[in-house]
């Protein structure tokens, strides 16, 4: 009897831990695949958005039936490289489970372009 005991136990803990890395495995899937979706939803900001992004952009929660997760994102310019924007997306759930995504955005920079002749303004030139 005491044997069968021993050896039950021993197989619960074995379910218990196939069970505990099921778990682990669906949140991995679940917040990679959540993360990409909000990466791939930059694509429809522009350079100004990018710079400083839209508090709706910043952070949320998603949608039902995964309201128990939330995400943040973050971009900043890459002052080596006009137009380039390192992008982090994290996506959060309980309470200290993270997952991050980094990546890198382009756009187009924003070209200002002054007065060709140098005058600046009303009669600025000496002609």
């Amino acid at each position: 009897m005491a044997i069968v005991g021993m050896v039950a136990i021993a197989a619960l803990e074995t379910v218990g831990t196939e069970m505990r890395t099921a778990e682990k495995a669906r949140r991995a899937v679940e917040s990679a695949a959540l993360a990409q979706t909000r990466l791939d939803w930059l694509d429809f900001l522009n350079e100004t958005a990018l710079r400083a992004l839209p508090d709706t952009v910043k952070s949320g929660k998603f949608a039902e039936p995964l309201h128990e997760y939330s995400w943040q994102t973050e971009s900043s310019p890459m002052s080596t490289q006009p137009g380039v924007y390192a992008v982090t997306v994290r996506v959060l759930w309980a309470k200290d489970d993270v997952f991050e995504l980094k990546s890198y955005v382009y756009r187009s920079p924003v070209i200002t372009t002054g007065n060709a002749r140098g005058g600046g303004g009303r009669g600025g030139s000496d002609e």
